[in-house]
């Protein structure tokens, strides 16, 4: 139901161009600009679908179409709402239409946004993760910490610690960071208090996998391999390949480079996950990799022309896999449950305005990492069995969808 504030009809009759000082987000429904004209003067663009102008998915679109620096030109009219206009020293207009970008911000500084038009000046504290309010003079700042510099300076209100502080200042805010993130990712129905760290997944999911399917795939005389999709580097396929003797594809568009050090740090990795010591241990020993065998790598996407490209790997392939393989998830589940293939995914980011037309068997939009497990959770499996779900033991998203359709 759209609010009766709404009283004026939106007519855009004028044309205002100028570069985004400040954009802010109040919601999903509604978001402002603030443009500096050609004159020096400040104009504010608000774009709503709270009173029926736009729809949500058009306001985002729009939000996310600009960036603070951007010299736009926008076609405006007088807001919906006559108090977002009225008493202001400032001129506030609306806008249902798409800004078009005359010259994008390039400079590779990060751009210093203004205060918002309205404002009395910034807000010296932050409202922090537990509802708590801090003094930005008592938080340490984040681009000192992770880049060494700070286009604020002199005028940013955080603390840029000196040379003999830096290093103290830094791990304290790294370990304050991974705290608070265990808070709020804290999943009651994840079963493991102890973790292992994000950086270590690859090997994880390779042990459950090895866990999970390795009397599958390796049952055979000829053993069926994995497809590692949108593998990267092809850090799961290492260890699964060198680890256990599990033959492995990795297929990914982008060749990435593999270091020196990439690949002594997965040897080792290796040598002691199969040894059943922990992967910081420090006790001396032969670093030889457990099994010679290689992954091979396809520098292709997962689709249609792949299926036809390459039918012997197809045919050979026992489980299809993805590891936070973003636009890929998908795609690795539809084509395993095509094939009547295993799969096992970890689903991670969502790409909600990409995919709008997927929806829960309730209705819902797919909008968060929780809902496109679900989604996927959903899919038909013509009657061969279901998808299951369980937690691996390490920091992050760590939930995994399998399929066994041989069971």
């Amino acid at each position: 139901m759209v609010n009766n504030r709404f009283t004026r009809q939106l007519t855009l009759d004028r044309t205002i161009q100028g570069q985004i000082r400040h954009r802010r987000k109040l919601s999903k429904d509604l978001f402002f600009i603030d443009v500096l004209l050609d004159d020096g003067s400040k104009d504010q663009i608000l774009f709503r679908s709270d009173d029926g102008s736009l729809t949500r998915e058009g306001v985002q679109d729009i939000y996310r179409s600009v960036k603070q620096g951007d010299i736009v030109r926008a076609v405006v009219g007088l807001p919906t709402d006559p108090s977002e206009y009225d008493s202001k020293s400032f001129n506030v207009w609306q806008s249902t239409a798409p800004l078009e970008v005359i010259q994008p911000y390039t400079d590779t500084k990060t751009f210093v946004a203004d205060p918002p038009l309205g404002s009395s000046g910034p807000k010296q504290t932050i409202r922090r993760w537990d509802g708590s309010q801090k003094s930005k003079s008592e938080m340490y700042c984040k681009y000192w910490i992770n880049q060494r510099e700070c286009v604020r300076l002199p005028n940013c209100p955080f603390l840029h610690p000196t040379e003999e502080e830096y290093m103290a200042a830094r791990e304290a805010w790294i370990q304050e960071r991974m705290t608070v993130r265990k808070i709020t990712t804290h999943n009651p129905h994840d079963p493991h208090t102890s973790k292992k760290s994000h950086a270590q997944r690859a090997m994880v999911f390779a042990q459950w996998i090895h866990e999970t399917f390795g009397d599958y795939l390796l049952s055979n005389q000829q053993p069926r391999s994995v497809l590692d999709i949108a593998g990267g580097k092809g850090d799961v396929s290492m260890f699964l390949s060198h680890g256990f003797n599990i033959p492995t594809t990795v297929v990914e568009p982008e060749t990435r480079k593999q270091p020196r050090h990439w690949y002594t740090r997965l040897r080792r990795l290796t040598c002691r996950m199969v040894r059943g010591e922990a992967p910081d241990c420090t006790q001396p020993m032969e670093e030889k990799w457990p099994y010679d065998l290689e992954p091979t790598y396809l520098a292709t996407l997962l689709n249609d022309a792949f299926l036809e490209t390459y039918p012997d790997v197809v045919q050979k392939a026992g489980l299809l896999i993805g590891l936070h393989s973003d636009q890929a998830t998908e795609p690795i589940v539809d084509t395993a449950l095509k094939m009547g293939k295993p799969f096992a995914v970890i689903p991670c980011c969502v790409f909600h305005h990409e995919n709008r037309h997927r929806r829960l068997s309730n209705g819902n939009q797919v909008v968060t990492t929780e809902d496109f497990i679900q989604y996927l959770s959903e899919k038909d499996t013509h009657g061969q069995g279901v998808i299951e779900k369980a937690y691996l033991g390490f920091e992050g998203k760590n939930v995994v969808l399998y399929w066994r359709p041989y069971l």
